[in-house]
């Protein structure tokens, strides 16, 4: 992949005793062309100019010279050829060829795909969630990882006479649930540690293990075996069932919980629950990656 000149140094350079009435017959363009920008931090500044150089080549159907960048933007010459530079080392902007015309990277390509991939997982993953209450009759939680923490994105309360209550937005440390616990398994044993080191809290019940070892073989047992479970361990007399939503790449993106009072996890309704949630997460990641 070719890469954009850096240009010659100015004359100003080469003339030092040109720089003090270049610079200042300067101040009113840089006022004028800048505007907002002229009070934003330096790098505040270069970021605004990145994403209006994203924004002016998407609004074009032919790859875009610098030369237009610098004049529809009005950014300085220097500063254009430097973001250039910096953006298709990076693979978010491409040169074209001969006429080394600019164009979106692949980089950028990837992230839109990641946007649409999370898009559909919240989509799809809203219907199976509702099914599966609607299945079971107990409330399901539909979970990510974020901030190295188990967050609920979405619920579906139940609908049997008794019910665990729980929240949207709600974050609790992996080592409180059954998804928790899931949604970390891809972590190396060494990168599981320090995450845990870092986050591990006791539960309001007191049950959750504290004990890192312990908490990195549950991990493995859930992961291994397609499922993990918890009983009292968040919450009083209540437990859940979990199974992990499995991306293209055979990573854990989510989890897909049942949450019962603990007198409906025993048997014959804990296999029932085991086999819902299971089959449930795996028709999502089916889903998402294409299969």
């Amino acid at each position: 992949m070719s890469k954009p000149p850096l240009g010659s140094a100015s004359s100003a350079a080469r003339h030092p005793e040109r720089k003090a009435s270049q610079a200042k017959a300067a101040v009113p363009v840089k006022a004028k062309t800048q505007g907002v920008d002229a009070e934003e931090p330096h790098g505040s500044r270069s970021v605004r100019r990145a994403l209006r150089i994203f924004e002016l080549m998407l609004d074009r159907t032919e790859p875009v010279s610098i030369a237009t960048v610098i004049e529809e933007l009005d950014i300085p010459k220097s500063t254009a050829y430097e973001l250039v530079r910096t953006l298709t080392d990076a693979d978010y902007i491409e040169t074209s060829g001969k006429d080394r015309g600019l164009f979106l990277g692949r980089k950028l390509f990837q992230l839109g795909m990641a946007y649409r991939n999370r898009i559909d997982l919240l989509k799809d993953g809203s219907q199976i969630v509702e099914k599966l209450r609607d299945t079971t009759g107990e409330t399901v939680q539909f979970s990510i990882l974020a901030d190295d923490h188990m967050q609920v994105l979405m619920k579906e309360e139940g609908i049997r006479a008794i019910r665990i209550i729980s929240n949207i937005g709600s974050r609790v440390p992996v080592n409180w649930a059954a998804s928790g616990r899931l949604l970390v398994s891809d972590l190396s044993d060494a990168d599981l540690t320090r995450l845990l080191e870092r986050t591990m809290r006791p539960s309001p019940t007191g049950r959750a293990c504290m004990e890192v070892q312990t908490v990195i073989q549950q991990v493995r047992t859930f992961r291994r075996r397609g499922y993990g479970t918890e009983m009292n361990e968040a919450n009083d007399h209540a437990g859940c069932v979990a199974a992990p939503v499995i991306d293209a790449k055979g990573c854990c993106v989510a989890a897909i919980s049942v949450v019962a009072p603990e007198h409906r996890l025993a048997e014959p309704d804990r296999s029932a629950l085991i086999a819902a949630v299971t089959a449930a997460a795996e028709r999502l990641s089916r889903r998402i990656s294409g299969g």
